[in-house]
């Protein structure tokens, strides 16, 4: 506040005082010749009467008035200041709501940088992806001097997989050998097809999987990061799930589906999968048919080429979902499908079991 201000502040607050003193010497006044031409007129005196006395006693009633005034003052005060504090507690809890405001507002940015970074770091794991399968590439090595009769030669060098090419080389082509009971050994060509011959309880005795360690351990951060934002509703996680979900290609979803469901997934990451429909856009015709289930169809005389011809997947996706949470060995259908199309999921499931028990059971 200026200087200037803060003079007109004050005279202003000493002219109300003197207009102040000035009422009550008025009132004073007023009174005290109210209450002589009263008592002279209406009060009889005696001789024995002393008229100073009874001035005085008449001056009495014009202080009970004042009294009486400075108590109404009082009261009016009271009420004045009551109703200043209701504005001054209605202000505080504008106050308390804008800081509450502000507070969400900055957990909100807080979580969302957090995020965000952790989604870069993420896609950094995923482009730092590396591996060599030494002297698996044949390739043409260009003549040396044509001109000399010189031709050009094949020659067999190490093949590196950079990046995303990795999910989809490990799973469809890299060779995997297992011994069979005769001594010999097999070959497999990816991990969809080791599958095929010995069964997801093999799953975590290759090696394979660990070239994936921690890209599935920090993906199953974030997941969990999100899940543990108190302060925002299934909704607003579910949006920011379905980021997460974007940047999974085809075979990352297929590598996720069976981390989820090996012994390490159903631990922790299953359910979170589960919660927030990691697994809604994955292809089911490019996951396996684990041994576990072609043994259930071979017995029955049947094939995958007979699941295709019924509608089927032929892959381990219809073995291996329910529509029953508590199922802990297999995917309850909200992996697959969301809130608004679950229904659709379920009745799907339903058809499977209907079909399951009467051509397989």
């Amino acid at each position: 506040m200026s200087e200037k201000n803060k003079n007109d502040e004050k005279d202003y607050t000493g002219l109300i005082i003197c207009i102040a003193i000035i009422v009550c010497l008025l009132l004073w006044i007023g009174g005290m010749l109210l209450s002589h031409w009263y008592a002279e007129k209406y009060f009889i005196v005696s001789e024995n009467d002393n008229p100073q006395a009874l001035f005085g006693d008449s001056f009495g009633a014009v202080n009970a008035l004042i009294s009486a005034f400075a108590f109404a003052g009082v009261i009016v005060a009271i009420f004045i200041q009551r109703n200043e504090l209701r504005l001054q507690r209605k202000d505080l809890g504008l106050q308390r709501n804008e800081f509450s405001t502000q507070n969400e507002t900055l957990k909100l940015q807080r979580f969302e940088n957090t995020f965000f970074n952790m989604l870069s770091l993420q896609q950094q794991i995923v482009n730092d992806l590396s591996f060599t399968d030494i002297g698996k590439e044949r390739v043409i090595e260009d003549a040396p001097d044509p001109s000399l009769g010189r031709i050009a030669k094949e020659v067999i060098v190490d093949k590196v997989i950079k990046g995303r090419e990795l999910f989809f080389y490990s799973f469809v082509e890299r060779p995997h050998y297992f011994k069979l009971a005769d001594g010999h050994t097999q070959k497999a060509e990816g991990m969809r097809q080791y599958l095929y011959f010995n069964g997801l309880s093999s799953y975590d005795d290759s090696y394979t999987p660990t070239y994936f360690d921690h890209y599935f351990r920090h993906l199953y951060t974030i997941v969990k990061f999100v899940d543990n934002a108190d302060f925002l509703s299934f909704d607003e996680k579910y949006k920011y799930t379905t980021m997460v979900r974007a940047t999974l290609s085809r075979h990352e979803l297929i590598w996720l589906y069976y981390n989820g469901i090996s012994s390490v997934g159903k631990q922790k990451f299953k359910k979170l999968i589960e919660r927030y429909s990691l697994l809604k856009n994955i292809r089911e015709d490019l996951l396996s048919l684990s041994k576990e289930n072609l043994d259930i169809i071979t017995i029955k005389g049947f094939n995958q080429k007979w699941l295709w011809g019924n509608g089927y997947s032929g892959t381990d996706y219809e073995f291996w979902v329910t529509d029953d949470e508590t199922d802990k060995e297999k995917y309850y259908i909200s992996a697959f499908y969301n809130k608004k199309d679950i229904e659709k999921g379920k009745s799907k499931v339903r058809e499977w079991r209907d079909f399951y028990t009467k051509y397989l059971q």
